[in-house]
């Protein structure tokens, strides 16, 4: 008896699931291309990721050899300018030495004439006498006449290196106005990572010096987009005549950063800033770092 309620009871169960299967039949197809349609956006979006990365990669190419070659021009215009700075500080003295020698030849022969006038009266009897007094009007005169020619050889050479000191400070703003627009050009078509970049810019304030002196404490910290091992030359005003210091992050908590100091190539060798003082970090790299 109980072997036979089993038996009904497993024929019903298996009518019942046959029933379901047929009345879900639809349900069972619509979840199947759904999953195929989910899958094919997961292998479009996973090239077009690919895609971006390489265009991405290829950008910031284009942007570091746009970069070095900038840098090289300006590295060149500022020698040129320079030695043309070294130049007219040299001129500057000669003119001056030849000023006070044309002063000193004017009093001269202002005495001279005045002697001659004097010796006009009795000119026989005084020719015999005076007559060292005119050799020395004339070479006074010829003196004077030299020191003339000098100072006007010596205006129009100050004048030409004047000008050309003024073409080339305006050739090197050109050059850094036309590298400032490329960098900015390219790096509006970059997806920015998120955190401070090569090349990123960002004033800190020195909270303290460490006490060793091989480091300093700043108010910016992971929230404003700084890393661990990051890269950074500081100087306490933006001008290209400033010697940077090279400093790497090595403690960055949310709020506040400890950046040790560093001294490579022709970076200051000393740690010369003070606490309460501002600085310009620009993030920067060395062959041992990576992104």
């Amino acid at each position: 008896m109980i072997l036979h309620i089993s038996r009904v009871s497993a024929l019903f169960a298996l009518v019942g699931l046959g029933a379901y299967y047929l009345i879900n039949t639809e349900s069972f197809v619509y979840l199947g291309d759904k999953l195929a349609v989910e899958f094919e956006n997961e292998r479009n979006s996973s090239l077009q990721l690919e895609l971006d990365k390489n265009k991405s990669d290829a950008l910031i190419t284009a942007l570091y050899k746009e970069r070095s070659k900038m840098r090289q021009s300006i590295e060149d215009l500022e020698v040129s300018v320079e030695k043309l700075k070294k130049d007219f500080e040299l001129t500057a003295p000669l003119m001056e030495k030849t000023k006070k020698e044309h002063e000193l030849s004017d009093s001269a022969i202002k005495e001279v004439i005045e002697l001659v006038k004097k010796s006009e009266v009795p000119l026989q009897s005084l020719k015999s006498d005076n007559e060292s007094l005119f050799s020395r009007h004339e070479n006074l005169s010829n003196e004077r006449t030299e020191s003339l020619e000098k100072l006007s050889e010596l205006r129009k050479s100050a004048d030409s290196l004047q000008g050309d000191l003024t073409a080339l400070t305006k050739e090197r703003e050109t050059a850094e106005s036309n590298f400032l627009t490329k960098k900015d050009d390219i790096l509006s078509e970059i997806k920015h990572p998120g955190h401070l970049y090569f090349g990123d810019q960002v004033e800190v304030l020195v909270s303290s010096k460490a006490p060793s002196g091989q480091g300093i404490f700043i108010d910016l910290g992971s929230s404003s987009g700084l890393l661990g091992d990051m890269m950074f030359l500081a100087n306490k005003k933006l001008s290209p005549d400033e010697i940077p210091l090279i400093f790497k992050s090595t403690v960055v908590e949310d709020e506040f950063s400890y950046l040790e100091f560093k001294q490579l190539g022709n970076s200051s060798e000393t740690l010369s800033v003070e606490d309460g003082q501002k600085l310009f970090l620009i993030r920067t790299g060395d062959s041992n770092t990576t992104e």
